[in-house]
């Protein structure tokens, strides 16, 4: 499966990102290339920039009427405009609550692998569906579903994929469709990681097991959930403390 770019996973190019940190950084005094260059290394530890591309973006968002420039000795320093700002925190009002919401769901699947930190609260609500988009690019629906029939399978006899969707919204407070469920537990099937039966004519419930093949397969997902997983759960937390920052400076 080819690899979700950057952009393609959180909706933010490096330069989407580096873009806004301009904004914000330059908000309320004037700064140099070198400045910026530093602070967001140190504020998004793993955006891995050169010092050249950093400048190159305030030259860009600059001739956007974003910027504005002086010359003070050698130094060229940048300071947002009006319509700098107001950019910032269109930004800020379409994705903080977004990011919010999305970073809840995060937690839970993050400390359901890893075992890392504090225990987040059970869910209080479901992912708002206009979230739900939106979730479904940062981490993959598929390893999701996969990773709940494979636990489920090593703790019962038989279960079905309405136990999977159930479980994945009581621990998680998100879940698939129930049509995309049939279709990843057909596919499961298919590939011999799960075997199914019906337990009766009607055909209304199936009932799964796990195989050998799923278990040891189920080492894999787990394994590529929790790196998906841990990447942007880092990132959306850096971007949510950015904005209510950011909120604070407009």
């Amino acid at each position: 499966m080819k690899e979700k770019t950057f952009q393609d996973a959180v909706g933010f190019s490096v330069q989407d990102t580096l873009a806004l940190f301009w904004l914000y950084e330059t908000s309320t005094e004037a700064k140099y290339s070198m400045e910026i260059y530093e602070r967001f290394i140190e504020s998004f530890p793993g955006r891995k920039v050169g010092y050249e591309y950093v400048a190159r973006v305030a030259k860009r968002i600059e001739g956007e009427n974003l910027l504005t420039s002086h010359l003070e000795g050698r130094k060229v320093y940048y300071q947002a405009t009006d319509l700098g700002k107001q950019r910032l925190e269109r930004y800020r009002i379409l994705y903080f609550q977004r990011f919010h919401e999305i970073v809840l769901v995060l937690d839970r699947f993050y400390f359901e692998l890893t075992r890392n930190g504090s225990k987040p609260p059970k869910p209080e609500h479901s992912l708002p569906e206009e979230f739900r988009g939106y979730f479904s690019k940062l981490i993959s629906v598929k390893d999701i579903v996969r990773y709940m029939a494979f636990r489920l399978s090593q703790t019962r006899s038989t279960f079905s994929m309405t136990d999977v969707g159930n479980q994945i919204e009581y621990l998680f407070g998100w879940s698939p469709s129930n049509s995309y469920l049939y279709t990843v537990a057909w596919e499961l099937e298919e590939k011999g990681y799960l075997v199914g039966t019906w337990p009766d004519e009607k055909r209304t419930k199936r009932d799964l097991r796990g195989t050998d093949a799923g278990n040891e397969f189920f080492e894999v997902i787990a394994r590529d959930l929790t790196d998906q997983i841990r990447t942007n759960r880092r990132f959306i937390h850096y971007m949510l403390d950015f904005f209510k920052t950011s909120e604070k400076t407009i």
